[in-house]
């Protein structure tokens, strides 16, 4: 058992093909599914999936048969040394003059990937660790726990008196933050904290921070007010990394927690960034509610809607145009923006603003128009 960003690594560390990770990432076990990496540690493009899809799927592709025997697998090294190899990788990425001698961190390993190994990484850098949800047993990972349910995390912060909460989904790609007061701070708040320091340091490549269209509105003010240019890309941390990789930024990521760290791993990687903000920590002395009070969030509505089939949205005429009408009037404060799930039959209307009550009368307008348009459509 080992993180899925862990595999990223070796993948580019030996003479592979790929690296392979049976994970259900954030989600239950009941969802595993595969992922690969090309030798480099990145995800695969979109087209090679689509290739292996059609071989999964039985449709006839074209394939160059290999010519003589194929050389005898052997194993590189043994499954505890790779572990121990990917644990002492992140430990390098903390700076030397550093340790995290008198914080007290409680960790989420969402009875995952995570669950050893992050309490000994973070306890051999000097923490104090407290360790919740490190039982795994196969089919509790990610249940009412990890990054997608810090609740009982904040909790035991608060209750414990810790001077940071970290948890981590199940394969842990993504980290959410817990901050001092028991205060969520998700991955919006540790880009807006992390891009102003890295230019403070002079260490912003391009001046340039990479995010998706799902930020929230208050990190682009922030980033705004700093100075900082954001590129916005579709949802999900491979098209965050071309961004990145094309624009030559060294930071980037979504609010669910993936943060990529350029100089270090071309994908996410939750005990990492727990490292680089840890790091931050200690260098400028500074607690994380300290260092996340530079972005003030937007109140932010998403209201998933089932549909029975995924019309293009320039096909829905009455859906454009009163959406057109809300942009205009929300102007500069707010934003509206709609799009289909990826993997499910859902519309997704994500509406941000000023005004809370204000701004979920307009996600479930936008939402029941879209329903009822795609309804009547043959």
């Amino acid at each position: 058992m080992i993180p899925t960003p862990g595999v990223a690594h070796l993948a580019n560390q030996f003479p592979v093909l790929a690296g392979i990770v049976v994970s259900a990432s954030h989600n239950p076990y009941h969802d595993n599914g595969i992922k690969f990496f090309g030798p480099e540690g990145t995800k695969l493009p979109d087209a090679v999936e689509s290739e292996i899809e059609k071989h999964i799927h039985g449709e006839p592709v074209a394939v160059r048969p290999s010519r003589g025997r194929a050389p005898a697998a052997k194993r590189a090294s043994s499954p505890s040394l790779l572990v121990k190899k990917y644990s002492s990788f992140l430990q390098e990425t903390f700076p030397q003059k550093l340790n995290l001698k008198n914080l007290k961190l409680a960790i989420d390993c969402a009875n995952g990937a995570t669950y050893k190994v992050a309490p000994r990484l973070f306890g051999a850098l000097g923490a104090e660790i407290v360790a919740i949800n490190v039982d795994p047993d196969g089919r509790n990972i990610n249940r009412s726990c990890g990054s997608l349910h810090p609740d009982k995390l904040s909790k035991e912060v608060v209750k414990l008196k810790c001077d940071c909460g970290l948890a981590f989904d199940g394969d842990g790609d993504r980290v959410i933050f817990v901050d001092e007061n028991g205060d969520v701070r998700d991955g919006d708040y540790i880009l807006a904290m992390v891009s102003r320091y890295l230019k403070e340091k002079g260490k912003l490549k391009n001046n340039t921070l990479v995010t998706t269209v799902m930020a929230n509105l208050g990190l682009f003010k922030a980033m705004e007010k700093y100075d900082i240019s954001v590129l916005k890309t579709p949802v999900g941390d491979r098209y965050v990394y071309e961004r990145m990789k094309s624009s030559g930024a060294v930071i980037g990521g979504e609010q669910s927690g993936h943060i990529i760290f350029r100089n270090f791993l071309p994908t996410g990687d939750g005990m990492l960034s727990a490292l680089q903000v840890m790091s931050i920590l200690k260098e400028t002395g500074q607690s994380l509610s300290d260092l996340c009070g530079l972005m003030e969030k937007f109140p932010q509505i998403l209201i998933n809607t089932p549909v029975k089939k995924k019309v293009p949205l320039a096909e829905l005429p009455r859906t454009s145009s009163l959406i057109k009408d809300i942009e205009d009037k929300l102007g500069s404060n707010g934003r509206v923006l709609v799009r289909y799930s990826g993997t499910e039959n859902l519309l997704r209307v994500m509406v941000e603003g000023q005004d809370k009550q204000s701004i979920a009368e307009i996600a479930q307008e936008v939402s029941g128009t879209a329903q009822q348009e795609i309804e009547r459509m043959k």
